[in-house]
């Protein structure tokens, strides 16, 4: 654990602030290389935060890894004779290619047309650019059209979504491939869900539909598809924490030779944890002060990847790195670890004759991609984002 994490997307409806700069922090004080899934609006947050120094600085110590992609994945949706079609598709433009967005940002940050191309120049070619892969779409059309994962996936999205106990045992969320598209066949009373969604979210930020359930699914495999390929851990929000746990369970039940449900991870708590994150959130730190105390992390990095991870270890590692520091005195909230245990639990019960091969298992070809990493030794251990879905929260 600690050695690598992924980190994407957190909030989808906010292009000003689509990831949490403070967890993010974090993720770099407690990971020896963090791995960003940078899209346009994530590219100018990391600019703006860090400055072009900054971001060079932690790109060269080997702390932070910039992916940036030239595409974006989302959920189209049309309309005809009262029916939503949906589908998940790739979305590209050439007026948005890395090199033009990457020296329009640095302009518009430093407000200096000349200082901003050369900055553009000296750090384009450390920022890694990609698009894609095909295999996320067919992935996610592949869980979406699956029934049962689908409805459960459903139930936790909403439950995410209105951080509520509200009853959806009597959930109905189906899906149909048609000729036009994916239609939604659900009992779901979305006015009445929105009514209590939009006691704490405006609905000017969003609501919830058929289609913002759908691109939940959609985001986690894309998340788990970078993590899986990368081989590192994941920076999740909460929503994409348990639709993460639900996705290893759907793998595992088509997969293995077991009727037992089996507890695939294990959760502990940090109680100070978050009082770096605030305090950057917050401001009450520079982004600058932010930096050493992620250049003095280093020093014990080694050392906490190599141990089992529980929370006295946490706690002790995260008190040495922020010990006479002003994030020392600063009152701490919890963080949420989620670490992986599946596969050692299940190591006699494997299929036989490879993934996916059992009487019966219909695996996607992206879902047999993940359990391949996992076999090779992927641990999709999670680094859980708990705020609450506010404005200025993560979705």
């Amino acid at each position: 654990m600690f050695e690598r994490i992924s980190f994407a997307t957190q909030n989808k409806l906010d292009p000003n602030s689509p990831i949490d700069i403070g967890h993010l922090v974090e993720c770099m004080v407690f990971y020896k290389s963090t791995c960003v899934i940078a899209s346009e609006g994530i590219l100018k947050q990391l600019i703006t935060y860090f400055g072009v120094d900054g971001l060079e600085e932690l790109i060269d110590s080997r702390v932070l890894n910039i992916i940036y992609t030239e595409s974006i994945v989302a959920v189209s949706t049309t309309s005809e004779n009262s029916r939503q079609y949906h589908d998940v598709v790739e979305i590209s433009s050439p007026q948005h290619q890395y090199q033009d967005v990457l020296r329009k940002q640095i302009v518009e940050v430093t407000g200096k047309a000349g200082k901003g191309r050369r900055l553009a120049t000296r750090i384009q070619d450390k920022i890694k650019v990609t698009a894609h892969d095909h295999s996320i779409l067919d992935g996610a059309r592949h869980s979406i059209l699956d029934q049962q994962y689908i409805q459960s996936a459903a139930g936790l999205v909403l439950k995410s979504k209105l951080n509520s106990s509200i009853d959806l045992s009597g959930l109905r969320f189906n899906t149909e491939m048609q000729d036009k598209g994916i239609v939604v066949s659900t009992n779901a009373n979305f006015l009445a869900l929105n009514q209590l969604y939009h006691q704490f979210v405006p609905p000017s930020h969003s609501s919830l539909t058929p289609a913002s359930i759908l691109i939940e699914v959609l985001e986690l495999e894309k998340e788990l598809y970078f993590a899986s390929s990368n081989l590192s851990e994941i920076a999740a929000s909460n929503i994409s924490s348990v639709l993460a746990e639900n996705k290893f369970d759907y793998i595992f039940d088509r997969s293995l030779k077991t009727e037992e449900r089996i507890n695939n991870f294990n959760e502990f708590i940090l109680n100070d944890s978050q009082k770096l994150r605030q305090a950057v959130n917050n401001r009450l730190i520079t982004s600058r002060q932010a930096v050493e105390i992620i250049h003095k992390a280093s020093e014990f990095k080694g050392w906490l990847s190599s141990q089992q991870p529980d929370q006295d270890l946490i706690k002790a590692y995260y008190s040495a790195v922020t010990k006479e520091t002003i994030v020392d005195k600063l009152p701490g909230k919890t963080a949420r670890f989620s670490v992986f245990v599946g596969l050692g639990l299940v190591a006699d019960t494997l299929l036989t004759g490879g993934m996916g091969t059992a009487a019966g298992v219909s695996l996607g070809a992206l879902d047999t991609f993940y359990l391949d990493k996992l076999f090779k030794g992927w641990k999709p251990n999670q680094f859980v984002d708990d705020l609450l879905p506010l404005i200025g929260s993560k979705n």
